[in-house]
């Protein structure tokens, strides 16, 4: 495998705003082969003192941080950079709290610059096919570990009374570049995951569960295999290929990011931080991590 993207390489390619600034016009703007306004097909100049390219002949100006997630930034762009790549750098997330020591800026301005990485993040979700599995997770605080006064009746187990429920989808790879795919939903009942799974899921695949009953029925159009979990029977099948254990270990790394980096995370952002999970276990084989994220601005 390739060397992975270092801190180095990082301050040799960007050490500055105006490469920052090149770096997204020629993402957002590069296969522009002429001017929209004239017709020109000099190549845009950059102005020294804004963040905009011009056309050479008529004048006509381009912003390329508008619309992006540096729309109307006042931080500078190697800060934002920066951020990136430490986002892409750390194997269980990045908290605002880090990136505020790491930059000196505000927490408010540190969560700000965070949820808009996020929001540049652009998974693959096309149609899976082959061996799937199929699972589901609760976000939330375990019940015991609350005060007396803050304890929630009948929170246990499947209940989402104090939770957020997270259903994922895992296709299976033998090369080992398994891609998964996770969305918030607001329960786990048949009628909630049935449509994403028809219409994430190309029918005729093998799908791996567990036993809720939510997955009844699947049969009909998938190859359907159950793994029993409340008989501790967690491989099965001829040859043990009845299994979610790959969704399993992708749920662990998501606990460990939020128990571990985040500590707490919101019902309103959560998506949003199962996007990262998700980006984040996707590209864990990319030596260019940050890069692959960069690039998400081409999109």
């Amino acid at each position: 495998m390739k060397n992975k993207y270092t801190i180095k390489q990082f301050r040799e390619e960007y050490p500055n705003d105006e490469a920052c600034l090149d770096k997204i016009f020629r993402l957002t703007h590069g296969n522009m082969t002429e001017c929209p306004k004239c017709g020109c097909t000099k190549s845009f100049v950059r102005v020294k003192t804004r963040q905009c390219y011009q056309c050479p002949s008529c004048y006509y100006q381009i912003y390329p941080c508008a619309g992006t997630v540096f729309h109307r930034t006042r931080v500078p762009l190697t800060y934002w950079f920066f951020a990136i790549f430490l986002f892409t750098i750390s194997k269980n997330g990045l908290s605002a709290c880090e990136l505020q020591r790491h930059l000196g800026v505000t927490y408010k301005t540190a969560f700000r610059m965070l949820k808009q990485i996020r929001t540049l993040i652009n998974n693959d979700e096309t149609i899976m096919s082959g061996v799937i599995e199929l699972d589901e997770t609760y976000v939330g605080g375990k019940n015991k570990n609350r005060h007396k006064d803050k304890k929630v009746k009948n929170s246990q187990g499947r209940a989402y009374k104090d939770k957020a429920p997270v259903f994922g989808i895992l296709e299976r790879s033998e090369e080992g570049t398994s891609r998964v795919i996770a969305y918030t939903v607001p329960d786990v009942k048949s009628q909630t995951l049935k449509p994403l799974i028809y219409d994430k899921v190309e029918a005729g695949s093998a799908i791996m569960t567990d036993e809720w009953n939510s997955y009844t029925g699947l049969n009909k159009d998938y190859d359907h295999g159950i793994c029993f979990h409340g008989r501790g029977n967690y491989v099965s099948g001829e040859n043990n290929e009845v299994y979610t254990n790959g969704l399993e270990n992708f749920w662990s790394t998501v606990k460990r990011g939020i128990n571990g980096s985040y500590v707490h995370v919101s019902k309103k952002y959560l998506q949003l931080y199962m996007n990262e999970f998700v980006f984040r276990y996707n590209q864990r084989n990319s030596p260019e991590m940050f890069n692959d994220l960069i690039n998400c601005l081409a999109s």
